[in-house]
């Protein structure tokens, strides 16, 4: 019995070493929030919510102008992931993601101003820092306003490690088959 006790507390104590040891598993992020824009030409937004920093388009081509517009390209996103909601990127994963994108918008004239609705879909093509080997999608819908459009934002990525935020439980919760 001694020798059956000593060998469990040994098998215990290797699989708790091991997991310690082990390298941090992928966590996800579900993310949230508003582009503003800074320069429309430039192609330059600021982001706020769930992810704080700078918003680059980097190319766009129109694919289509009728019935609606379309477009696709290639965004960057530099800042972090704010998982803590506290407007400050202290402690949490930051760096680099390149997105490819792919736009669909209604306008009511050929003058992009004339918006009536605009959707369109970031997958992740790549990152650097802590985003390096991130995977994930994010959406945003454009609606018109009295000034301006105004741009939400929502989406999930998953990054190789740290520690997913109560945001990410939500998300996985909430999953449902569909589009």
């Amino acid at each position: 019995m001694i020798r059956w006790t000593r060998t469990l507390t040994l098998g215990v104590a290797t699989v708790a070493a091991l997991a310690l040891a082990a390298p941090t598993q992928a966590a996800t992020y579900r993310v949230d929030g508003k582009q503003k824009t800074i320069d429309a030409d430039a192609g330059r937004y600021r982001m706020s919510g769930g992810l704080i920093g700078k918003w680059v388009t980097i190319s766009s081509q129109q694919v289509a102008a009728e019935p609606y517009y379309e477009a696709t390209g290639t965004e960057e996103f530099r800042g972090c992931i704010d998982r803590r909601r506290d407007r400050s990127c202290a402690g949490d994963p930051s760096g680099t993601l390149l997105f490819d994108f792919r736009l669909w918008a209604l306008n009511a004239t050929a003058d992009p101003a004339s918006l009536i609705w605009g959707a369109c879909s970031h997958p992740i093509r790549s990152g650097t820092g802590d985003f390096r080997g991130a995977q994930g999608v994010i959406m945003f819908v454009d609606s018109p306003a009295a000034t301006a459009v105004k741009t939400a934002y929502i989406g999930t990525i998953t990054t190789k490690g740290g520690k997913a935020s109560r945001h990410a439980a939500r998300a996985k919760a909430a999953t449902r088959p569909g589009c």
